[in-house]
């Protein structure tokens, strides 16, 4: 029977006893008036005489206030599971608490009031006591006579001789070994249970084998001492054992392992083990040494993802105004061409970096995404082209509707990448770049993968991605998370000017001087000291007067100034050096054999004549 039920079944009783009344001449300031009070509680008692507890069958108990109130009585006629006589008082109040309430106890067999020394604490539709744990009241006649015990229930403190009237709480745990099913008085607390797995006698409840070890409290494992797994602890043997295979020993550790790489001997696998390497062999344990290597790969992920690092675009000597630049496409690639990428972040402990020992190029007319830069300068500005920019799958601006916009959280992080700084977003940062899952960019396609971001520096790039991924088929994102290195590439030819000792691998990127000149752009030789390399020089009259002067002549040679050339003649020019046969001599000349006027008659005057010979006279 539950204490619920019993509650009410105590209630009924008293309620019983009430309207008949009681069959005693009850005090008459023992009277309550319930329509005069706004709370109710329910109190379960039993009346304790000289430490005699339950004994009368029509004791009484009434409860008064602080002002002589009576609030409630109720009388003992009730022989409860405990064995004792019980009874119910509805107490009564007008406040939802009220301490200290005195208690009177009406002696039936006397016919008289003993004294009461205890007190109810009032609670608004309260339950105390129960007719199988009622609330003992203690009234006595000798203060001096009763329970001397401080253990039991009705302890009177003010007793200096025992009446033997102790009574001592009682276990009602059913489960407990000493469990009453009836007592005055109730406390758990001297209840004894027995261990677990076992009866009060100390024997298992569950012993299979009969072994003494209760079935819950045996250990399964190997009990052969032999085994890698022996374990001593073991009550049962479960088939458990294990032992070692050659060539390892139970803690796995190679018999045999001549170049101490945890690998034995007889497992070891040569070939290229250098994950930077291009025939790099992920089964590989010993480098044979046949490891070669190449510009940047598709580096593998988990699940069939990975990175591809594709060099878009090499500027050196190409774009004289941002020498020795080179622009890098990040993909991700995919197993699928249903599989959408659609964020890349920094989230779940997993960050985002890319980064370049140089700064990135950031053009004065790009953008942090590839859709904020303007389309026509874009296309028409090979420097803008050319600038470092974030993307999923788009490759240039594309305006057009919101599901095809590239979004991205603003940040420390965006300004810095803006500014040539590393690409960081920090792994708890919840911040990156993103697409809306409808986005067509997003589906890798045919080629079965999807651009991420360009980066366009000096120097390689390197670093680790968090991609946001719906596999083909599903609706759950999953993470992807590979990483790349910058591979050791580069132009191994010593007469290069990006000529690299430490690579171990050309990539064909080496850049020469134009002939003539040095790597700093200077002339490896100029004679004259004009600016003008020795074998581009051009020889030539560079004086705009004269008659062969050559606009792009930048080595001085003979200039032709035509005219007469003869001092005698009457039109000489002082400056000519190309007789022109313009020259004009006078009649009066006292030499007139001097025909060419240089004031000697020689075989060059006769040369003269014979040149003009039969020619008409002017």
């Amino acid at each position: 029977m539950t204490k619920r039920l019993l509650r009410h079944l105590t209630a009924c009783v008293a309620l019983l006893s009430f309207l008949q009344g009681p069959s005693w001449a009850q005090p008459s300031d023992w009277v309550v008036t319930p329509s005069a009070y706004e709370f109710s509680m329910t109190l379960t008692f039993t009346v304790a005489v000289d430490g005699l507890v339950g004994a009368g069958n029509e004791n009484a108990a009434a409860i008064f206030d602080e002002s002589g109130n009576c609030r409630g009585w109720g009388t003992t006629d009730f022989l409860g599971s405990s064995g004792f006589y019980t009874g119910l008082i509805l107490v009564y109040a007008n406040t939802a608490s009220e301490p200290g309430l005195e208690v009177r106890i009406w002696d039936a067999a006397l016919d008289s009031l003993p004294q009461c020394l205890d007190l109810v604490n009032f609670t608004a539709n309260g339950i105390q006591g129960s007719l199988s744990d009622p609330v003992v009241f203690y009234g006595v006649y000798d203060p001096l006579v009763g329970c001397t015990d401080p253990e039991a229930c009705n302890f009177l403190s003010t007793a200096l001789t025992d009446n033997g009237s102790c009574i001592y709480p009682g276990c009602n745990e059913e489960s407990a070994c000493n469990y009453v099913s009836s007592s005055p008085c109730f406390d758990n607390a001297t209840c004894i249970f027995p261990d677990l797995y076992l009866d009060c006698n100390g024997n298992c409840l569950n012993d299979f084998d009969g072994d003494g070890i209760c079935d819950e409290l045996e250990i399964g494992g190997c009990t052969d001492d032999r085994a890698c797994n022996f374990n001593p602890l073991a009550t049962d043997d479960d088939c458990s054992c294990s032992f070692p295979f050659y060539p390892l020993d139970c803690d796995g550790n190679c018999y045999i392992d001549t170049d101490g790489d945890g690998v034995c001997e007889a497992d070891e696998v040569p070939g290229c083990n250098d994950p930077v390497g291009c025939n790099y062999s992920p089964m590989a344990t010993d480098d044979d040494g046949s490891c070669f290597y190449c510009c940047y790969s598709i580096y593998e992920a988990e699940d069939g993802y990975g990175l591809e690092i594709e060099k878009f675009a090499g500027v050196g000597s190409d774009n004289p105004g941002l020498p020795g630049l080179t622009t890098y496409r990040i993909y991700l690639t995919c197993p699928n061409p249903e599989d959408r990428v659609i964020a890349v972040t920094g989230t779940g402990g997993n960050s985002t970096f890319i980064g370049s020992e140089s700064n990135f190029y950031q053009s004065p007319n790009g953008a942090l995404l590839i859709t904020d830069i303007d389309s026509a300068t874009f296309a028409n500005d090979p420097e803008t082209a050319l600038d470092s920019w974030l993307t999923i799958g788009l490759d240039h601006p594309t305006p057009g509707p919101e599901e095809s916009a590239v979004n991205s959280t603003s940040g420390i992080w965006a300004t810095l990448f803006e500014l040539g700084e590393d690409l960081f977003i920090g792994g708890v940062s919840q911040n990156g770049w993103s697409v809306p899952e409808t986005s067509a960019q997003a589906i890798a396609g045919a080629d079965l993968r999807v651009l991420l971001g360009q980066f366009t520096s000096s120097d390689p790039i390197e670093g680790a991605i968090n991609a946001t991924v719906i596999p083909a088929g599903a609706t759950e994102t999953i993470q992807i998370t590979p990483l790349f290195v910058a591979p050791p590439c580069g132009c191994m030819d010593a007469s290069a000017c990006n000529y690299d000792a430490v690579i171990t691998y050309d990539d064909g990127t080496c850049q020469y001087p134009d002939e003539g000149l040095d790597c700093a752009g200077s002339c490896t030789s100029d004679g004259d000291g004009d600016g003008v390399c020795d074998e581009a020089e051009i020889s030539g009259c560079t004086d705009a007067n004269a008659a062969n002067f050559n606009p792009i002549a930048t080595d001085d040679g003979l200039c032709l100034y035509p005219g007469c050339t003869y001092p005698n003649a009457e039109n000489y020019m002082t400056n000519a050096n190309d007789d022109d046969g313009s020259c004009t001599f006078s009649l009066a000349n006292d030499c007139p054999t001097d025909i060419n006027g240089d004031g000697v008659t020689a075989a060059s005057d006769i040369l003269e004549i014979l040149g003009t010979y039969g020619q008409p006279c002017q």
